[in-house]
């Protein structure tokens, strides 16, 4: 969805190099603040570009929403996947570590990519940065969310899509009720 956000912005850019301000009537101030508004986002996206770009291989995952590089920390933006020591339940009533299998599909997305790119428009606090990763090109925030294993940010509003496709079709976290990792961690402390 992100990556959908930026395709659009980089065609209304391209839309701004073919206006040109000689182009405008002289009394047309519509005319004239499109044409501003326009060459602002063709600036802005000019300064789209990836925060890192590496084969995905070099990447450790940490768990299924904390990725590193080096000394680079990454926070898939968007998603909350379950934590560490977070068991969720199963239709049957009993657990699954969904911790251990959204981390092993995380490793699984980013290992086999020939390149992973990230983008953040973070400022990155102490080399922790926000951002949206791909994996070939799969946003791997919606895969994770897509297939059951990451809940979307409550905040953020992105990837609602994938997640209500998961929970009808009731797989991983969704095959039943799982408390969410913002509401776990609170209890934790």
């Amino acid at each position: 969805m992100i990556i959908k956000r930026t395709i659009a912005a980089a065609t209304l850019a391209s839309i701004a190099s073919v206006a040109f301000s000689a182009e405008l009537p002289l009394a047309d101030p519509i005319s004239a603040k499109i044409f501003l508004e326009l060459h602002s986002i063709q600036k802005l996206s000019a300064d789209i570009r990836p925060l890192v770009s590496a084969p995905g291989e070099a990447f450790r995952v940490i768990d299924g929403d904390f990725l590193a590089l080096g000394n680079l920390r990454i926070r898939l933006v968007g998603i909350d996947a379950p934590k560490a020591a977070q068991q969720c339940n199963t239709a049957s009533g009993s657990f699954w570590d969904c911790s251990a299998q959204s981390s092993d599909r995380a490793r699984n997305i980013i290992h086999l990519a020939e390149r992973v790119d990230c983008f953040s428009s973070d400022t990155g606090n102490h080399g922790l940065y926000l951002a949206s990763c791909q994996a070939d090109g799969r946003d791997v925030g919606a895969l994770l969310v897509e297939e059951g294993l990451a809940w979307p940010n409550q905040d953020q509003g992105y990837y609602l899509s994938e997640s209500n496709l998961a929970q009808a079709d009731e797989i991983g976290i969704w095959q039943a009720y799982t408390q969410p990792p913002w509401e776990w961690r609170m209890q934790q402390h």
